[in-house]
């Protein structure tokens, strides 16, 4: 359980979705196999609840017999057994297409695809990884960018006037800082009801060009949002469903910083849900959009947190301290010269302060992340709440590394006040899971206590 000490929750296995979806204990996992190697005469089976627990929590993969088994239950092919290897082969609903093109016309196609799907994708986790995610970043990488054209009317809905777009173009910074104080999850649906009304204008309303060109940057800045408050509220397949179409949307808007903040959210993603080497890959992708940008060393430093963040998640020691050298040099170079996009309003001294924690949390070097956590506490803004929420259980993590226990109690205590005011999915399962690392001081007092206050998250 140590070397787990610091590292923020792994995603929810896709076993677990399909047990959600059947309402199976792991007993239960176990008792289906036992009956379906009997059919297939497959010899005794090696299910057993224990087992099944290690497949789901602890990244064990279970011996052919059993998946054979398990795949007969589920009315899935051995081809597709072999093909996919375990978990990907296991049926967890509606899959994400990648296939979409790098067109206008594309981008509506996946942004009504991800408004029909996203809202009931419940799944914990990572639909996209590896190859299948990489294609995405490809695409971007490779798509032509918009051309310029003459204003000219399009399409035959109502006309849109100026006051509208205002509107729209208004909404999408409050909604941002509504997400910095009160979490994901309360405006999930809200934000996907706006997307809508983007999306329906782009289909049906008569356009000229440069009206288009501002909804479609709209439409990517909302679905970049609709996937970040997704991953907030740990519902991650959503969340990858959201960023593709945000990701075709800033394409069409030809906002290559758009796109790279996007590929910055998905590589946030990876990392923080088990999959950092996709993570860095996505990151480098966001990098690699904005290196000929100028003015705009705000994006580029936070692009680079992105990237340490994922090789402190790979253990890559070197990687990481470069990537956040290259973040230092990027803040102190940035100046309020109005070159820097809206969204990227957050990412400040105390911003950079927090990710450097974090990553040396990561890469197990306690002492140097309570000096940089503590500094980042005394300067973030009061009103994040879920960030000074994130900021304690890593003060929890650090104190808990040295052997600190009432420390680490203590922490999460304030922690839990905190999670009680935002309600962030993300927050509270960041202290769970702390908690869980705690499981061999159970009949310590303090824990005890800290198991008391922990029952008003699940009220």
């Amino acid at each position: 359980m140590s070397d787990q000490v610091g590292r923020e929750p792994i995603h929810q296995h896709a076993l677990a979705w399909i047990r959600a979806a059947r309402v199976w204990t792991h007993q239960d996992v176990a008792d289906t196999i036992a009956a379906h190697s009997r059919k297939l005469r497959l010899g005794s089976p090696a299910a057993q609840r224990q087992k099944v627990r290690r497949w789901e929590h602890m990244g064990v993969v279970p011996d052919m017999r059993s998946q054979q088994a398990l795949a007969a239950a589920l009315d899935v092919s051995l081809e597709q057994v072999r093909l996919l290897s375990w978990p990907r082969w296991l049926p967890t609903g509606q899959n994400i297409r990648t296939d979409y093109a790098w067109t206008d016309d594309g981008t509506r196609a996946v942004l009504t695809d991800t408004l029909e799907y996203a809202v009931q994708d419940r799944r914990g986790f990572l639909t996209l990884t590896g190859a299948l995610l990489t294609t995405v970043a490809g695409g971007w990488a490779g798509s032509v960018p918009a051309v310029a054209k003459i204003d000219r009317a399009t399409a035959d809905g109502g006309r849109i006037d100026e006051e509208v777009l205002a509107w729209i173009d208004a909404k999408v910074p409050t909604l941002r800082r509504m997400d910095d104080r009160l979490g994901g999850e309360v405006l999930r649906n809200v934000i996907d009801a706006d997307l809508r009304v983007v999306n329906d204008l782009l289909s049906r309303a008569s356009l000229i060009d440069s009206q288009r060109l501002r909804l479609q940057g709209a439409a990517a800045e909302l679905a970049q949002l609709a996937g970040w408050v997704s991953f907030d509220s740990g519902l991650q397949s959503a969340g990858q469903r959201y960023y593709q179409a945000g990701l075709h949307a800033a394409q069409s808007a030809d906002d290559s910083l758009l796109g790279a903040n996007v590929l910055a959210c998905m590589s946030f993603q990876s990392a923080l849900t088990g999959h950092p080497h996709d993570g860095i890959e996505l990151a480098q992708a966001a990098q690699a959009s904005v290196k000929a940008s100028a003015g705009v060393s705000r994006v580029k430093a936070m692009i680079a947190t992105r990237e340490a963040r994922a090789h402190a998640k790979a253990g890559n020691h070197r990687e990481c301290g470069e990537a956040l050298q290259r973040a230092e040099r990027f803040l102190e170079s940035a100046t309020d010269s109005g070159t820097e996009p809206e969204w990227v309003y957050y990412f400040d001294e105390a911003e950079l302060v927090a990710q450097v924690g974090a990553c040396w949390l990561d890469l197990r070097q306690p002492q140097d992340a309570l000096r940089l956590l503590d500094r980042a506490l005394d300067t973030i803004d009061p009103s994040y709440v879920r960030d000074r929420t994130i900021y304690h259980v890593r003060q929890a993590s650090a104190h808990l590394q040295l052997g600190e226990l009432e420390y680490s109690c203590d922490l999460l205590h304030k922690a839990i006040g905190l999670a009680l005011q935002s309600r962030s999915a993300r927050s509270v399962a960041t202290i769970q899971s702390l908690r869980e690392r705690m499981d061999k001081h159970a009949a310590e007092p303090a824990v005890r206590a800290l198991d008391e206050h922990l029952l008003a998250l699940t009220a």
